[in-house]
């Protein structure tokens, strides 16, 4: 893979060059839509460069170029004390991140375990990196001239992370590279997908209220047809009632018969 930054052409410059230092800022902003947008600045010390009598456009023609020629955009880039420039580009797919672009490939490589990774964990989105920058072949002298920043924009709060600075809102991290060490890069961050969760809600809400309308409607049958059994059984019960009292008082006209018969008989 083609290097667009090569950190070992910056430390030449500055071993041949300048007495004072250099700046690397590299920045990955992670979007929700799983796309990026990558940002760097390579700044010399303006102090520096006016002892040089030099630009920094002059000493950064060639790394500006290779940029370009890897999709970048080029800017101007000035603050209170360093002087460069910007490069930056949008990637839809988030193995097209290369470390080895800025760190150079003799210091990290663009294995599946460097790569920033985007899972879905049931109703989360989880973002996480665990990678290493192996900047332990710079010597002492290199390592006194060369800061480097790595920092990662996430689109929610930060969880577990070992970065050297972390926003106030939790979502940006920012790791100080020391020259001449392995640095590691760890962190989690996961977040939830609020109309999936509203959408899952409303289906719950949807299905308790159906099963509340199919019991209520069952308890309203059952009611019913136990209102029906009970009537259909005082009926009965109540034509059994009448036929005995009728039965009874057959009974009791019979055994008045019975007796009027008998005292005619005896007159």
């Amino acid at each position: 893979m083609k290097k667009v930054l090569a950190l070992t052409a910056i430390v030449l410059v500055l071993l041949i060059a300048l007495t004072g230092c250099v700046n690397v800022n590299y920045e990955v902003t992670l979007n929700k839509d799983g796309t990026a947008d990558i940002a760097y600045v390579y700044g010399f010390e303006k102090e520096s460069l006016q002892k040089l009598g030099s630009t920094s456009e002059s000493m950064t023609n060639d790394m500006k170029q290779n940029a370009e020629n890897g999709g970048y955009e080029i800017e101007p880039y000035s603050d209170d004390t360093i002087e460069g420039f910007k490069a930056k580009k949008h990637v839809d797919n988030l193995s097209d991140i290369s470390l080895e672009e800025t760190f150079g490939s003799e210091n990290i490589t663009d294995s599946e375990e460097n790569q920033f990774r985007i899972e879905k964990k049931g109703l989360k989105t989880v973002y996480s990196q665990n990678a290493k920058i192996d900047l332990s072949s710079m010597d002492s002298t290199t390592a006194s001239v060369v800061k480097m920043k790595y920092t990662v924009k996430l689109p929610t709060k930060v969880g577990d992370n070992n970065a050297s600075e972390v926003s106030e809102d939790g979502k940006t991290l920012t790791w100080n590279l020391a020259a001449g060490e392995i640095n590691e890069i760890n962190f989690e961050a996961s977040s939830s997908n609020l109309v999936v969760e509203i959408i899952v809600i409303v289906v719950i809400a949807i299905v308790v209220i159906g099963v509340v309308i199919i019991l209520l409607k069952k308890s309203k049958k059952d009611k019913k047809e136990n209102s029906d059994d009970n009537k259909e059984t005082s009926v009965v019960l109540d034509s059994e009632a009448e036929e005995l009292e009728t039965h009874e008082e057959e009974k009791i006209d019979e055994v008045e018969e019975d007796n009027d018969d008998k005292k005619q008989d005896e007159e």
